[in-house]
């Protein structure tokens, strides 16, 4: 961990980025943005000196949601699914230290990191696949056993709670608002129809606790009509 803790961060979004770089690419992108005062870095050492750290929230049973406190990068949260064959680290929490390292390791992770573009199921009991649409490798994971055996789905950004309970929504740019066109978002919702959940979790700390396929689906009806114009008569 020594190593990694001089790693050179960017404090805006959390990306690892080579000493070199003057700007981060991620922050670069029209998804993201460079902050008006400049680019900032950080270390992984500097925010423990600042008291970061990552806190656990069991959110049902065996399934957590890492998030850092204070607040870094833009506030995400990471889930760890536990199951008989193993675990799934889903996202990243914007703070990692020694003692979360340790933390997983007690929990039976072996350290695989999985590079993959087709659906597979990544453990027993876990399929992921990559229905585009934030970007072109936005990806989900179906956890079977989640929600009682009903299915749970770690939507990410793909698709994303929203304060209204009973409902998603779909951006390209989250920050920016930039939207996605009425097809992508049809097209992502017919996707994760054919899989089976009751649940969702995204990676900011939200979920849909109940009905969650039929949400997203509801979520996209909405969704395509607003974009393709069907009520531009009460604006």
């Amino acid at each position: 961990m020594a190593a990694a803790e001089a790693w050179r961060l960017c404090a805006t979004c959390g990306v690892e980025n080579d000493l070199d770089e003057d700007t981060c690419a991620i922050c670069a992108d029209e998804r993201q943005y460079v902050p008006a005062g400049g680019q900032r870095w950080t270390t992984l050492a500097q925010r423990a000196a600042e008291g970061f750290h990552v806190e656990i929230t069991e959110v049902e049973p065996d399934c957590y949601a890492l998030h850092a406190v204070p607040r870094a990068d833009v506030g995400q949260s990471a889930m760890l699914v536990r199951t008989p064959h193993g675990n799934l680290l889903w996202e990243v929490p914007g703070h990692v230290d020694e003692a979360d390292r340790e933390w997983v390791r007690r929990w039976g992770a072996d350290g695989e990191i999985t590079t993959w573009s087709e659906p597979f199921d990544v453990l027993p009991g876990i399929r992921v696949l990559q229905p585009g649409g934030h970007f072109p490798g936005s990806s989900v994971a179906v956890w079977v056993a989640g929600a009682e055996g009903r299915g749970v789905l770690l939507s990410g950004d793909t698709c994303k709670a929203v304060p209204d309970a009973g409902w998603v929504s779909f951006m390209r740019s989250f920050p920016n608002l930039i939207p996605l066109s009425a097809a992508v978002v049809t097209r992502v919702a017919d996707t994760l129809a054919g899989l089976t959940f009751d649940r969702l979790y995204d990676n900011f700390g939200l979920q849909v606790p109940t009905d969650a396929r039929d949400v997203v689906r509801r979520s996209a009806q909405r969704y395509a009509a607003w974009v393709g114009g069907d009520h531009d008569h009460l604006t």
